[in-house]
């Protein structure tokens, strides 16, 4: 009996896959199409097919299935498209795949697909409207474009080291230029989707996770225009810059190396007091959750700006490489701060590579990384005195003052 036991489960996976979708197909009865009954029928016949293993056999009633509801669709022609058809093809193959003895990953694959399968049915409104009226034409294209070139330029770059101090890796710019541009894609997506009028909160989150930069400059504005909202767009700045230090992280992991583990302690505690400031504040700050501060956030997923990060990227990785290799750790840390006052994420992402490299120690790497955060911080403080007046400046310096001076504490108690 041990040996039927693979074929009862096998089975047992096949009619589930027919009953989920055929239960998913049920709950939509507004048109004549296979239900409950019909699926779980075609995943008894693709898990027997897949069982008895003969191809012939396999064909023979892929070929009956196809033909049985082409027939079907064709005496009811009031119906409209022929999603429940393919659908009816795809169960037969999923149970197929999961009682194949010769492919032992088929079974998990198949039912996770199952699954994938009727939430995009069971979600058929929402994306409809999701990809008809929400997301714009210009919107649309621009992230074609940047997937084309995405897929179609980074399996041809190669992956090497070239130029002077080795410092031209093209597809470690190519990937470097993808990732930043994801995490800024998702910050304006949820910006779009979920709206200022989720609160002044969650927009200073989604700027953050977007660019400090610029919802430093957004906040700043606002609040010379609207001198009464000065503390909680104060607030939002403090709680937009603090988001960047889990982003920076973020970027950290997803390079590799040992240079995320290093910052850890640091950048932790630099979030925790960021918290607590934005905490401070929030104490006198009236928030009106009707007036959130959208940020002027562009399409991240275009060329231009993808093609800006990746040169900018190349140049202060070429800078830190000639630096550290002329004039040593003095070197490394003048460009960290030259870089950082421009991009903190490239200054990070060359660190985490010089790290990996052995060119640095852990120690040095970090200090390089704080000094590009404080050369950061240094730039937005001064646009938010520029730009929002002195009391929101004194504002965000205090609370840059705060998050950095328990990262320097952390880091020399770690030292």
């Amino acid at each position: 009996m041990d040996h039927l036991q693979p074929a009862w489960i096998a089975m047992g996976e096949s009619l589930l896959i027919g009953l989920v979708v055929g239960i998913e197909r049920e709950s939509d009865r507004e048109e004549l199409h296979a239900g409950l009954r019909d699926f779980i029928s075609i995943g008894l016949a693709g898990g027997l097919c897949g069982i008895l293993n003969q191809p012939w056999l396999t064909v023979a009633a892929l070929l009956s299935l196809t033909a049985l509801v082409g027939l079907f669709r064709m005496q009811t022609p009031n119906r409209t498209g022929i999603t429940t058809e393919i659908v009816c093809v795809v169960t037969f193959l999923l149970c197929v795949l999961t009682a194949t003895p010769q492919i032992e990953w088929g079974a998990p694959l198949a039912i996770a697909l199952t699954v994938i399968l009727a939430l995009f049915l069971e979600a058929r409104e929402p994306l409809r409207k999701f990809f008809v009226e929400t997301v714009t034409e210009r919107e649309y294209f621009d992230t074609l474009r940047f997937l084309a070139v995405v897929f179609v330029v980074l399996p041809v770059l190669p992956d090497g080291a070239f130029g002077p101090y080795d410092f031209l890796n093209p597809r470690r710019v190519w990937m470097f230029v993808i990732l930043v541009c994801s995490i800024s894609y998702l910050g304006y997506f949820l910006q779009k989707f979920l709206g200022a009028e989720k609160g002044l909160r969650l927009t200073a989150v989604v700027g953050g996770i977007g660019s400090t930069t610029a919802a430093t400059l957004a906040f700043a504005r606002q609040a010379k225009e609207q001198p009464a909202r000065g503390r909680e767009l104060a607030m939002a700045t403090v709680l937009a810059n603090t988001v960047q230090f889990p982003r920076v992280l973020a970027l950290l992991w997803i390079a590799g190396g040992p240079l995320m583990a290093a910052c850890l302690p640091v950048l932790a505690a630099m979030t925790a007091a960021g918290c607590l400031a934005t905490m401070w504040l929030m104490r006198g700050a009236a928030v009106d959750p009707d007036h959130g501060a959208p940020l002027p956030l562009a399409n991240p997923f275009r060329l231009t700006p993808a093609m800006k990060f990746g040169a900018l990227f190349a140049a202060v990785r070429f800078a830190a490489r000639a630096s550290t290799a002329e004039f040593g750790v003095t070197g490394l840390y003048a460009s960290s701060v030259v870089g950082g006052s421009v991009d903190v994420d490239a200054i990070a992402f060359t660190l985490s590579g010089i790290l990996r490299d052995l060119r640095a120690t852990p120690e040095t790497a970090v200090a390089a990384l704080l000094a590009a955060l404080a050369s950061n911080a240094v730039l937005k403080t001064v646009l938010a005195f520029h730009a929002g007046g002195a009391a929101l400046g004194r504002v965000v310096a205090a609370g840059f003052a705060a998050m950095f001076s328990v990262g320097a504490a952390t880091w020399l108690a770690l030292r």
